[in-house]
């Protein structure tokens, strides 16, 4: 059901506080909305999946139309200010949340599907298409060393991460 007296607003937040901001925007009672996205990265040379904002810097909120506790927003912890027009705090449509929403409805459980050492691998594309090699490590966020036999000799090899699969 939907409420007339309210409606989502956009707050940006400080550096990479979103999470500061939504924490201390819930203990106040104030409903809000940080979308978050799994995403693959390498850390430390080890692939891992991590939470991240979808929209970083910034928070949906629900408020009174009226202007009834929009005061204590900005004096919230990792809050700068609303995301403003001409003066105006910007309202966002309801279709956009409920599109959001949707959207981590449908985010399943992420597998990790990413070889580790001694994996056997299969080069998707370029020269080397349909070669079968071993993963041997990753080499920074985009590429890996794959052992390779060409001629019988075995061969270190740097090749892009989507060019790769398990075998």
């Amino acid at each position: 059901m939907i409420d007339n007296n309210k409606g989502w607003y956009l707050v940006h937040s400080k550096p990479r506080q979103e999470l500061r901001a939504e924490e201390h925007l819930k203990n106040q009672a104030i409903n809000c909305v940080l979308p978050l996205i799994e995403i693959e990265k390498i850390i430390r040379g080890k692939r891992q999946f991590i939470s991240e904002p979808l929209f970083p810097g910034y928070l949906f909120v629900e408020l009174q139309t009226n202007g009834q506790d929009w005061s204590k927003i900005r004096s919230t912890r990792g809050v700068r200010d609303f995301v403003r027009f001409g003066g105006v705090p910007g309202r966002v449509p309801e279709s956009v949340l409920e599109h959001l929403k949707i959207l981590e409805i449908r985010d399943p459980a992420i597998e990790t599907n990413a070889p580790k050492a001694g994996d056997k691998v299969v080069i998707t594309d370029g020269p080397f298409k349909d070669l079968e090699g071993v993963f041997k490590i990753s080499n920074g966020e985009e590429r890996s060393i794959v052992l390779l036999t060409i001629l019988g000799k075995a061969t270190e090899m740097e090749l892009e991460n989507n060019k790769l699969r398990k075998a």
